[in-house]
């Protein structure tokens, strides 16, 4: 690694985008395109639909350290959404607000190239509602993961309450949620649920 790369491992030298916020997060443009199934993004996968990003974070890391290496690669999939990186709520703060920074960077990012991009937006607790839903615009289609909620009362109570947040600032035109499906959530007529990839599988075994 050269000297020239080791001073832009925060993609420094590749510029900051546009924000109307304190915080620099960037504020991204509205996407919308014919979505048929989300599938795990894999470099070396099956590349027939949307790639999401709903996995362990270091799966995905190198398309925040190295994003001109992945460029080839996410324009091959009909669109994706963004970056999911972890939010949790033993995190420090400055830390959650930079998983918001480079979830939105990544978005302008791919979006310069010509990439289709849905964002995907997550939170932590209350704390992180003043940041979490910043440079997304309203009225638009947003995406949020539900795998392993169900499994925590607790980390249950947080989604719910985070989900009525970003109702009340987004106002989403349409929710993709990809994971198990909450009954709390029936009374919304904006939500298309995409089941894990690996339930489908172990239905596949069971039949």
């Amino acid at each position: 690694m050269t000297w020239r790369n080791l001073l832009n491992v925060q993609n420094t030298e590749k510029g900051f985008f546009p924000s109307s916020n304190s915080y620099g997060i960037p504020d991204i443009k509205a996407d919308e395109f014919e979505i048929k199934k989300l599938i795990p993004y894999r470099v070396d996968g099956n590349r027939n639909g949307t790639a999401h990003f709903f996995l362990d974070d270091y799966r995905f890391e190198r398309c925040w350290k190295n994003p001109d290496s992945q460029i080839s690669e996410l324009k091959k999939y009909a669109g994706v959404l963004s970056p999911d990186f972890s939010m949790y709520t033993n995190y420090p703060e400055a830390y959650q607000i930079w998983q918001v920074y480079r979830n939105r960077w990544c978005t302008c990012y791919w979006q310069s190239k010509g990439i289709k991009v849905i964002p995907t937006v997550s939170w932590s607790d209350e704390s992180s509602y003043k940041y979490t839903f910043l440079g997304i615009p309203k009225n638009s289609v947003v995406a949020i993961g539900t795998v392993g909620v169900l499994n925590d009362p607790q980390a249950k109570k947080l989604f719910l309450q985070g989900f009525k947040e970003m109702l009340k600032q987004l106002e989403p035109k349409e929710i993709l949620i990809y994971g198990n499906r909450l009954t709390e959530l029936n009374e919304y007529k904006n939500i298309r649920w995409f089941e894990p990839y690996m339930n489908k599988f172990k239905k596949k075994v069971r039949s």
